[in-house]
């Protein structure tokens, strides 16, 4: 396939389409996020004791499984990965089932987040903007563009976000190198967005405390939790798998895998509180929180568990930050093992670390774990993420990453 060749007033155009990308992108998830966090908070304010999950989260399955029945399923991440490799797209049309279908999911306790949702509304803004504007071989780009722009807005990661789906679809990293500037200008400019009309409040922030100055045992703990990430994310992508295989043997009928889903993700949730919801607002409970070795392997196990019947079942959302909080609970409990380690020091390599090793992603892996942090020294835990990288080539949880199709030569002409 021919290289891409764009003259320069086109790239710079390019850019200003990626503006207004980022911006768009911004207005929907600022609505998305301020409907969510209301349903949410009323529902449960109105159904506080645990044992009302299991009902709200088999009604949910039944409701999703509805939905998708009369509409579509438009797959999970590793669909949508295949999708940009196989069309170089994302319909419009995607939206029709994501919307609700990740808003009823949210609200109904699934261990996945809304990223996982706006990095599709991205992704088919940036397909339906580049259509309309005509640039040659822009396609791919615009949509990396606003798949990176959805995910750095709806978590306040605006650099981790938009690096994140130019390291994913790929097993050699940014091979998409001509995407990098317009995916950034998309993903601040859908972060400033939701900033200026949601308010900075409306981020995830886990009160983590800082790691500054840097010191040389600060490095070697990183370094350890990282490798220590590496089995429990091997065990997790194994046990991800094999319920997924299961499913793919249950009934075809899509509503009667949501709602197994949902009565799994239900009972979990009741039985082991922290397996409940994606993981932003329950970090803070497991940082402020004093917990038993026990405690943090059977929430940990439980998490997985919920994280898979979550995505196998039909339920729309993101991993990532599902991921992070399991490597947050491996981090946490190594720390209780290992004297001297510093629980926060380790929560925060386990958090970059783990999703390092589950995806392949070290870069935005560190990135958005510093983001949804307080200030942490980015040097750690850019450590724990490459360590865990670099010693985890085995570890294949998105076999659809595959390198890009095209020629990855971009040149800029004077034309």
């Amino acid at each position: 396939m021919d290289s891409i060749r764009l003259n320069e007033r086109d790239f710079h155009h390019m850019l200003i389409v990626a503006a207004i990308l980022g911006v768009g992108v911004g207005l929907v998830a600022t609505a998305f996020r301020v409907v969510w966090l209301f349903l949410k908070h009323h529902l449960w304010e109105l159904f506080a004791a645990t044992y009302w999950r299991i009902p709200v989260s088999i009604g949910a399955g039944i409701l999703i499984g509805g939905i998708l029945y009369s509409t579509f399923y438009p797959g999970a991440l590793a669909a949508l990965v295949q999708q940009f490799h196989t069309e170089g797209r994302v319909d419009l049309e995607d939206n029709i089932p994501i919307l609700p279908v990740g808003l009823i999911g949210l609200i109904a306790g699934q261990n996945a987040g809304p990223e996982g949702v706006m990095s599709v509304v991205g992704g088919s803004f940036g397909t339906y903007i580049s259509d309309i504007v005509g640039f040659e071989n822009s396609t791919k780009l615009l949509t990396l563009a606003g798949m990176g722009a959805g995910f750095g807005t709806i978590l306040g990661a605006p650099i981790g976000g938009a690096l994140l789906w130019l390291e994913l679809p790929h097993r050699r990293g940014l091979e998409y190198y001509e995407a990098i500037i317009p995916t950034f200008v998309a993903s601040f400019a859908g972060y400033l967005t939701e900033a200026t009309f949601g308010g900075m409040h409306l981020f995830p922030v886990w009160e983590t405390a800082s790691l500054v100055p840097v010191t040389i045992p600060q490095l070697g703990w990183a370094t350890a939790v990282g490798v220590v990430c590496i089995p429990f994310g091997l065990v997790y992508s194994q046990l991800f798998s094999r319920i997924g295989n299961s499913f793919r043997g249950l009934s075809p009928a899509v509503y009667v895998k949501t709602t197994v889903a949902g009565a799994v993700i239900g009972v979990l949730g009741w039985l082991v509180p922290l397996s409940y919801f994606y993981g932003g607002s329950k970090m803070n409970v497991l940082l402020e929180g004093s917990f038993s070795l026990g405690t943090l392997l059977v929430t940990l196990g439980a998490v997985m568990i919920a994280a898979a019947f979550t995505i196998h079942g039909n339920w729309i959302g993101g991993l990532i930050i599902p991921h992070m909080f399991m490597g947050a609970l491996v981090g946490q409990a190594t720390a209780l093992v290992v004297p001297g380690l510093p629980p926060g020091l380790a929560m925060l390599a386990g958090m970059a670390a783990f999703n390092s090793v589950v995806t392949g992603t070290p870069l935005s892996s560190a990135l958005i774990a510093i983001a949804l942090t307080d200030g942490a020294s980015i040097t750690p835990v850019f450590l724990a993420s490459l360590m865990a990288f670099v010693a985890s080539p085995s570890v294949r949880f998105l076999e659809e990453a595959a390198p890009r199709s095209e020629s990855p030569n971009f040149h800029i002409t004077n034309d």
